[in-house]
């Protein structure tokens, strides 16, 4: 049965356009969702798995009837609109979308069918849109508009073979739709043809905004008129940063580009600190013996041997005591990257652990920025974020969306080998590794030169010149969701100079800023081995910042653990003085590793405040500040006041434990006392009868058998009865 005979199916189609009207996506896939769980259906299993699996088949769905294959589209349609809506998950959405393309195809085939096809596959060119506009690419933009053309093309075509049923279907629940998609695409195709002429002339640009105005008023006003609100807002939002450039640029600037730079993007994990000790003498010995075969090789991520690393010269306050730095080289990870014109560029980041003493893992990924453009530096900039857009990533034989995702699942990984190693310990170890991808992340963004591009020429650019150049903010910008235009950065408010750390290290006119999650260095007027320390400076000051914020979450939990922690008393059957006296050696050996660790946070701490981390005085100052720039000092602070209370209430449970063992063994003392005496009582009254027998047949002339015999052992063993009962009395 077609669509439009099938009485159930249409209504169907009207609640489903009924949320889409309203613009409630997220109602749209709660209802599509619900209605399959009602219907028993197969479907509802799917829907079910969308976030780990949105990819659909059709021969999964085949054997569906209509209406429970359009509750799939829907579900697939809805749950696609709602992410494209509150996420950066484009990639995902648009795999939804495509699923629900897939759900229609199990619909029996008719012309509005098609058309449905159509209004779902033009919505993954709205997440083309939407990512031209994230990552200032207006070809993007500009291409997903010919392809809306091109599909509302087809929907008129397919509107022809319409019979009368469909025709009204059509015109109630989807033409509206259609024309609010030709309103849309009309106004980001406007956007799309300014943006590409935005670092030409100023003049120009400002002409043909002031020809094409009218007709953008027009398609914003129109979705208006049709309450399509996000459409239209989203619209009107791209306009601003075009008025900044046509008034603001300087005739004669063009755009910038990194010619030589790079970016790093790392993330931490802490281990817990009653396993540290062994695991720094565990590496020490794979990496001076050698071995073939080791779990903490990695060898399931195709990490190379792990090696023994040291720090740069300017470390020399910690050189000696931080010499036990272990890395391993993993494979590398590529993604597709600003690929215009269809080139084939990537970013080939390469990969590497890192471990440093006192338990922090830094899981590092840097790749060189080579001739990339100031809008494509933000856009790699942004990759570090929880916020990031995801991407097409291959690492290892394996897919991935975002590098946090790709973070996660190694630190997870991490974990799994490293409780297998430590199988000693309670296993699994409860926060052996501790990692929060979206909160203990760092991105490290290089400069090293950079061009400006005018009429096809390429300028050298100095310190001096870029930071008076129009396109300045751009990299000193602090990283932000908001994403409203392309290159919307030129209307935020640029990070004062007063922030600017070069004056310790640097030439005044370059550039260095950092807080807790990135850091930009514009060193355009230093040699290699300045950049290659000032990289490093800022990957270990992140480490560090990172190492303490780690450590309090887990300092919290033992903290609490540690205060709701109740010592058993004599009146616990459980309790045995084996089991305590392993309690009380857990406690102990715990309390030592955390004391070293508070030992090592202390000097550490010393040296930082002292000034004495570095080797040179500029140095010096210049790392305080970062710590100063990362909030160190607030995070410091409370790890140092929970190690206090942690302390002290150690010691009172090692004490209580202590006292308890001594009491239980003391009380079980007493008790294998009475058992002992006991027994020799009765061995005693044993022996007595013994004697009676003897002297019966010796051949003495008399002889104690019968109640004679009976009587007198009675009569012992009554006295010692009453001599065990008051010896009992006096131990109590």
């Amino acid at each position: 049965m077609t669509l439009d005979s099938d009485v159930a199916l249409q209504t169907l189609l009207g609640q489903f356009f009924n949320h889409i009207c309203e613009e409630d996506f997220e109602q749209c896939f709660h209802w599509a969702k619900a209605e399959l769980q009602s219907r028993n259906s197969t479907a509802y299993q799917l829907v079910d798995e969308f976030e780990q699996q949105p990819t659909i088949k059709f021969e999964q769905i085949n054997e569906l009837d209509n209406s429970e294959a359009f509750l799939l589209f829907s579900a697939c349609y809805g749950y696609a609109r709602h992410e494209v809506e509150e996420s950066n998950w484009y990639l995902h959405a648009e795999t939804l979308v495509r699923s629900s393309i897939t759900a229609l195809e199990a619909i029996t085939p008719s012309p509005l069918v098609k058309v449905l096809q159509k209004f779902a596959a033009i919505q993954i060119d709205v997440c083309y849109i939407d990512r031209g506009i994230y990552t200032s690419q207006e070809w993007l933009m500009a291409e997903a508009t010919q392809n809306i053309e091109t599909h509302l093309a087809c929907v008129n075509t397919f509107a022809a073979e319409f019979n009368e049923v469909e025709s009204q279907l059509f015109a109630r629940h989807l033409l509206p739709e259609f024309n609010a998609y030709r309103h849309f695409s009309e106004g980001v195709a406007i956007i799309a043809e300014l943006c590409d002429i935005r670092w030409g002339e100023p003049a120009i640009l400002t002409a043909k905004m002031a020809q094409l105005r009218p007709q953008f008023i027009t398609a914003v006003r129109a979705l208006t008129a049709a309450d399509k609100y996000i459409m239209s807002t989203d619209l009107e939002a791209l306009w601003p940063p075009l008025t900044f450039f046509s008034e603001n640029r300087q005739p004669g600037s063009g755009e910038l580009y990194v010619e030589r730079g790079s970016i790093s993007i790392s993330y931490f994990a802490n281990v817990n600190h009653i396993v540290t000790r062994e695991l720094r003498k565990a590496l020490a010995e794979i990496v001076e013996t050698g071995p073939t075969n080791h779990a903490l090789h990695l060898s399931q991520w195709g990490a190379d041997t792990p090696k023994s690393n040291m720090l740069n010269d300017i470390w020399a306050g910690i050189a000696k005591d931080f010499e036990d730095i272990y890395s391993w080289q993993l494979p590398e990870l590529t993604m597709p990257f600003r690929n215009k014109g269809g080139k084939d560029n990537q970013l080939v980041f390469d990969v590497e652990l890192i471990y440093y003493p006192m338990g922090i893992f830094a899981l590092n990924l840097r790749a060189p920025l080579e001739y990339v453009s100031a809008s494509g530096v933000r856009h790699a900039m942004s990759l570090g974020t929880p916020f990031a857009m995801d991407q097409q990533m291959s690492w290892h034989d394996q897919t991935y969306g975002l590098f946090e995702e790709f973070a996660e699942q190694r630190f997870a990984e991490l974990a799994e080998t490293l409780n297998d190693y430590f199988s000693h310990y309670q296993n699994p170890v409860a926060d052996l590794l501790i990692y929060n991808a979206s909160e203990n992340r760092f991105v490290s963004t290089l400069l090293d030169r950079v061009i400006e591009r005018v009429d096809g020429n390429d300028i050298s650019m100095t310190a001096k010149s870029l930071k008076t150049h129009f396109a300045y903010p751009v990299f000193v910008l602090q990283q932000r969701e908001l994403r409203s235009a392309v290159d919307d950065w030129c209307l935020r408010t640029v990070t004062s100079d007063e922030y600017n750390l070069n004056k310790d290290c640097y030439n005044h006119d370059e550039f260095v800023f950092t807080n807790h999650h990135e850091c930009i260095l514009g060193l355009l007027q230093q040699p290699n081995w300045v950049l290659e320390q000032s990289a490093e400076m800022m990957e270990v000051a992140a480490a560090v910042n990172n190492l303490f914020h780690l450590t309090n979450k887990l300092l919290d939990k033992q903290l609490q653990h540690n205060l709701t922690h109740a010592v058993p008393t004599l009146k616990d059957k459980r309790i045995s003085a084996a089991k305590l006296r392993g309690q009380v050696k857990k406690l102990t050996d715990e309390a030592d590793c955390l004391r070293q660790f508070t030992h090592d946070a202390h000097w550490l701490l010393e040296l930082i405040n002292a000034g004495s981390m570095m080797t040179f005085p500029d140095h010096t100052r210049m790392v305080q500040k970062v710590f100063d720039h990362m909030d160190f000092d607030k995070l410091h602070t409370r790890t140092q006041k929970t190690l206090d209370k942690i302390h002290f209430r150690q010691e009172e449970i090692i004490s209580e434990t202590a006292k308890l063992y001594e009491k239980l063994r003391t009380r079980n003392s007493k008790r294998f006392t009475r058992v002992l005496s006991g027994s020799m009582a009765l061995i005693s009254i044993g022996a007595l009868k013994d004697i009676f027998d003897i002297l019966n047949g010796s051949e003495m002339g008399f002889k104690i058998s019968g109640p004679l015999q009976v009587s007198i052992v009675t009569f012992f063993g009554m006295l010692l009865i009453i001599l065990l009962i008051n010896k009992n009395e006096s131990d109590k």
